[in-house]
């Protein structure tokens, strides 16, 4: 029997079907998906950035304070109108295929038993490319019209896990190991899935199977093409709609139970239940069989879940279960074939999913191909090979101790004691909690709208008050408010030439790089979030225009503007790499101001180690001063711009890439392309931050950066003889630690003469038990969880003292870092205690994190004596992925935290005391005022004034400075904008504070230094950069102590404190000494100086 016989209307009919299906199935796919597989990349960076949440228009997640009962019906709502496109599809088809390519009234002998029968099936159901319950109205027809079982399984299957298109999505997004599994699984179910249920149905032979005589197709010579084409149809809109009432209702609530349980859907679930285990196979293979989704859906679906922590195996095995059946297609199928015929097809999925999952478990195992995460943007896969590094060694060439020249020095002079105050001194303090200045007091905006907001506090027209600045994001003009010496504060940038909304800012550090007295700024920039390109695709260095991404530096003109002088200065060697943070200092000594930038990557490709086992950033840049407004960029020359990212699998391997030219990378995939098809990022990793002090004492200033998800970088300056020159030394030092190093505090902490060092890190959250703590299984790449799992790096902050100088065998000079993180005792608040400081909020078999190891995630951190009492305290923010209201915002739930130093080197945890948190809209009067006397709240009354962690910021930036002049130094934090839900999920500023601090009774002196070169263009730098002040004194029991800083331009993260070095005194009346080791090697000395003013001190002359 023919299939098409042109002589006949009927087979007439037939042609006109045919062309119809093939004329509505492009256009489909151009209106529903077609169109998305160019944007499958982007999309695929989009959704792992901190703003995504979907790909493909398939969206997990939801707002967190709405019940379940509306995010569920948000969800399902959305999704039903997603889907809408694909129903209508499928009831087209469907009609289209049973009035005229299979006409009702007429049997067909093409689906007959045995292969033949198999195989048309195979064909027909890919061509129609309906997702497995849009099919089921098809296969009916043609089941009632005598196809046999065998065919109809066949026709099912091929077309929801064969259709071409979901072939074209699964190569071009997965691994090719998923979707090798994929296309095989697809095809054992269309070939064996039939014979095997028909003979398990009806005997081995079939002989059960109902065997009544297929009629030939009635062939009808005389009705008219017209007469045909109207019968047509009349049966497809009969049989359409009939499909829409049997179908519809079924399609929808199973869209709403589906939605139901995605809402149930976390982080933590999915890591408990979904892992790399037979038990995360069982149940993947149990979801897909108990859910139906649109065609090509289960591709989105499985994307979402790999994000949020899925494993690859059950990734296998959900890709091929969720296209293959659900009750849907079961109910449907139950209509026309034995209800134990329908059990049989629907465990066969069920065993079969279980087996491409073991068998995708088995790969993973035998290759390591776990480390890859299932998702594919390059063909360009890892090697693995034996370590080369050695991380977190310690130094093994100490001959011997050397106690710095300058303390030295000083302790031949002075009997100094290591005692400022006694524990009864301290007993009764009264904390003077901090205020938020208000839009009272700030004439301007007090929000930003900019993910990586900085911050610098400086006095930009030098009339002895603290102004400071703000970067703000693309769109929105940068912020620069004028102390009014009132109290209040304006913002001037437009006045002052600082307002171009082009630029998409970032950090920020205020330096005088032409010595002229007055501070100028430079202003990172970074990539524009969504628009799939990296710095090579934007990169214009004739163009005079700028894009947004370019940093600028503006020169203070000293008449209240500033002007862009970028350009000139510096030329072809513009940054375009993301910048971060910003650091100055006189790298070589010649009087002049260098810059060092540290740079991220484009915001798009940030979290693209959720795709494979790199984490790249971009070259950092050394940026040195000729004298005239103009720079040479030398970070290569210099050895600065950054090693190669350490990537190590879990037994500690490295993961190597390789370019066309056989060039090895480790932890970098030179094959990643943007959108532009330019290569992304550099072979170095991201970093956040940088700081410029002379460590190891010897006069110049030495470089410490943080990189994220790499080790901690350390550089001695051995510049010489006019050659500038650094050493990795991180190794030597003992100090080569992974972690997710995010900002710098230097100071003497612990008043020896000798600055520490604080570190913000990623903190303890990966050990918590509480489900809002949960995060995506670490895979190799940036999370310090994965290096922390295998014992290859941390995520707690870093406290490190400063033991001295060390002269190693070569006789190189090292100096010696202890590190104090769980050693220093931190007494927790009673009012919100960190949540790893609570035993039982500890994941069992874990090592409970001791002293400020046990406290948040930090970017932005600083020192200072806040109390003014002679002891640094410390403050910090940070969070990350979302603000505590929005996405992602229970991942990282931090509130800033404000530990006050104590005179036996321990802190107390004061945040709330002091009215720090991180946190918009807190009462802390009425928070206070309805606590029970001599009680301490629970977390239902934390959670109803909103002093919780659920409730914080995405706080970024951070800088002290004494904005008032009263001698207690203030605080200026700045916070990501970002969505939150509110009803529905809505962008939103940033806001940042601005806190005054509460004063007190202690005395103190600020210190403002002025090298020569801003007088007669000899001596230090006019900012007095690098210059170190040590404080000699008595207290009441004639003890004499000793403080030290030095003076740095950026540390925190993205941002800049005040220049002037800012003392607490305590009780003290008189300085004895106060000593000053200037750049230039000029030591001064001032003696018997009174407190409780700020001095301003010009370097002597050489």
């Amino acid at each position: 029997m023919k299939f098409i016989d042109f002589n006949n209307n009927t087979h007439t009919k037939r042609i006109v079907g045919i062309i119809l299906v093939l004329l509505s199935t492009p256009l489909f796919f151009f209106l529903n998906r077609v169109q998305k597989l160019g944007t499958i990349k982007e999309e695929l960076f989009a959704s792992a950035s901190r703003k995504g949440e979907c790909f493909q228009g398939f969206c997990l997640g939801g707002d967190p304070e709405a019940s379940i009962i509306s995010r569920w019906l948000t969800f399902s709502f959305e999704y039903m109108e997603l889907v809408l496109l694909g129903m209508i599809f499928a009831f087209v088809i469907s009609g289209i295929v049973e009035s005229f390519i299979f006409p009702r009234k007429n049997q067909t002998m093409l689906f007959s038993p045995g292969l033949k029968g198999i195989f048309r099936g195979y064909i027909l159901g890919p061509a129609l490319n309906l997702c497995s319950a849009c099919i089921v109205p098809v296969v009916n027809s043609l089941k009632n019209k005598g196809a046999s079982l065998e065919s109809v399984i066949a026709l099912t299957q091929g077309s929801s896990t064969l259709n071409f298109l979901s072939i074209i999505m699964i190569f071009t997004i997965f691994t090719p190991d998923l979707g090798w599994n994929r296309i095989i699984t697809g095809a054992i179910s269309v070939f064996l899935f039939g014979p095997i249920i028909a003979r398990l149905t009806f005997g081995w032979k079939l002989k059960k199977e109902k065997t009544e005589q297929i009629k030939s197709i009635d062939i009808e010579d005389n009705i008219s093409f017209k007469n045909s084409m109207k019968e047509g149809l009349i049966d497809f809109v009969k049989i359409t709609f009939s499909n829409i009432l049997k179908l519809a209702p079924i399609m929808i609530i199973a869209g709403f139970a589906a939605g139901l349980v995605i809402q149930f859907l976390s982080p933590g679930i999915i890591d408990n239940y979904l892992g790399n285990n037979l038990k995360g196979i069982i149940i993947a293979s149990t979801i897909g069989v108990l859910i139906n989704v649109p065609l090509l859906f289960e591709i989105p679906l499985v994307v979402s879940l790999l994000l949020l922590g899925m494993g690859i195996a059950p990734a296998a095995t959900l890709l091929f279960t969720a296209a293959s059946g659900g009750p849907i297609t079961y109910w449907g199928l139950a209509k026309v074939l034995p209800k134990i015929s329908v059990t049989y097809y629907a465990l066969m999925i069920w065993i079969l999913g279980i087996s491409t999952g073991l068998i995708s478990l088995l790969i993973i195992n035998i290759n390591n191909s776990g480390i890859y995460g299932g998702i594919k943007l390059t063909n360009n896969q890892p090697i693995i090979r034996e370590s080369k590094e050695i991380t977190n060694s310690n130094i093994s060439s100490q001959t011997e101790f050397k106690e710095p020249e300058i303390i030295t020095n000083i302790l031949k002079e002075h009997t100094i004691t290591n005692k400022q105050l006694t524990n009864e001194d301290n007993s009764n303090f009264d904390i003077k909690y901090f205020t938020q200045l208000d839009i009272e007091s700030l004439k301007g905006p007090t929000e930003v709208w900019n993910y990586r907001p900085g911050v610098a506090i400086f006095d930009f027209d030098r009339d002895n008050d603290m102004d400071f600045f703000i970067t703000n994001g693309n769109g929105y003009s940068n912020i620069l408010y004028l102390n009014n010496s009132d109290g209040t504060f304006t913002d001037i940038a437009n006045e002052a030439g600082l307002g171009d909304k082009k630029l998409n800012g970032s950090g920020v550090v205020a330096c005088d790089i032409n010595n002229d007295g007055y501070q100028d700024l430079y202003i990172g920039a970074r990539g524009f979030n969504g628009d799939g390109l990296d710095f090579r695709s934007q990169i214009n260095n004739k163009n005079t225009e700028f894009i947004g991404i370019e940093d600028r530096l503006y020169l203070n003109m000293k008449n209240g503007q500033f002007k862009d002088i970028t350009r000139k200065a510096f030329n072809e060697n513009l940054n375009y790499r993301s910048a971060s943070s910003i650091a100055c200092a006189d790298v070589n000594n010649d009087g002049y101001l260098d810059f060092y930038v540290t740079n991220l990557i484009d915001e798009d490709f940030f979290m693209s180690s959720l795709f494979w086992p790199s984490h790249p950033g971009h070259y950092n840049l050394l940026y040195i001063n000729n004298g005239d407004l103009t720079f040479d960029e030398i970070a290569k020359e210099a050895q600065v711009q950054g090693p190669q990212v350490i990537m190590l699998n879990p037994e500690g391997k490295e993961i190597i890439f390789k370019d066309k030219s056989n060039k090895e990378y480790m932890g970098y995939n030179p094959d990643v392309k943007d959108k532009n098809l330019n290569r992304v990022g550099d072979p170095t990793g991201p970093s956040h931050a940088a700081v410029f002090f002379d460590h190891d004492e010897d006069g110049d200033p030495d470089l410490w950066v943080a990189s994220d998800g790499d080790q901690l970088h350390i550089y001695r300056n051995d510049s010489a003889n006019g050659k500038i020159l650094f050493t990795h030394i991180s190794k030597d030092m003992g100090l080569d630690i992974i972690g997710n190093w995010m900002g710098f505090a230097i100071s003497d902490f612990n008043n020896d003469g000798k600055q520490d060092v604080f570190i913000t890190n990623a903190g303890p959250h990966s050990r918590i038990i509480s489900t809002g703590m949960s995060s995506p299984e670490p895979k190799p790449g940036g999370d310090c969880k994965y290096h922390e799992k295998y014992n290859l790096g941390t995520c707690l902050h870093s406290f490190l003292i400063n033991k001295g100088i060390f002269k190693t065998e070569n006789l190189n000079l090292i100096p010696k870092f202890e590190e104090f993180s769980g050693k220093i005792n931190v007494i927790p608040s009673p009012f919100l205690p960190a949540e790893a400081t609570i035993k039982n909020n500890i994941k069992p078999g874990i090592d409970i994190p001791l002293g400020i190891g046990a406290y948040d995630f930090g970017y932005g951190v600083t020192a200072f004596d806040f109390n003014n009492d002679t002891i640094k305290d410390i403050y910090w923010i940070g969070s990350e992925v979302g603000r505590g209201e929005g996405p992602g915002g229970n991942i990282y739930p931090s509130a800033g935290r404000m530990l006050k130093g104590k005179s036996d080197f321990s802190y107390e945890d004061i945040t709330i005391r002091s009215r720090l948190l991180d946190i918009q809209g807190i009462n802390y009067n009425n928070y206070f005022k309805n606590l029970e006397e001599n009680t301490y709240p629970d977390n239902k009354y934390n959670l109803k004034y909103k002093v919780h962690t659920k409730y914080h910021e995405n706080g970024k930036g951070l800088a002290h400075g004494d904005l008032n002049g009263d001698g207690y130094v203030d605080l200026i934090a700045t916070n990501s904008s970002g969505p939150i839900w509110s009803g529905t999920l809505d962008d939103a500023g940033g806001p940042f504070y601005v806190w005054i601090n509460g004063g007190g009774e202690n005395n103190w002196i600020t210190l403002k230094l002025n090298g020569r070169m801003g007088i007669d263009k000899t001596g230090s730098n006019s900012d007095g950069i690098g210059a170190k002040v040590y404080l000699i004194y008595k207290d009441k029991n004639n003890q004499k102590s000793i403080q030290m800083q030095e003076v740095i331009a950026g540390s925190s993260y993205l941002s800049m404190d005040s220049t002037s070095l800012e003392f607490g005194l305590g009780d003290i009346e008189i300085i004895d000494e106060i000593r000053i080791i200037w750049p230039s090697g000029v030591i001064q000395k001032l003696q018997a100086i009174k407190v409780n003013q700020q001095l301003d001190i010009v370097e002597t002359k050489k």
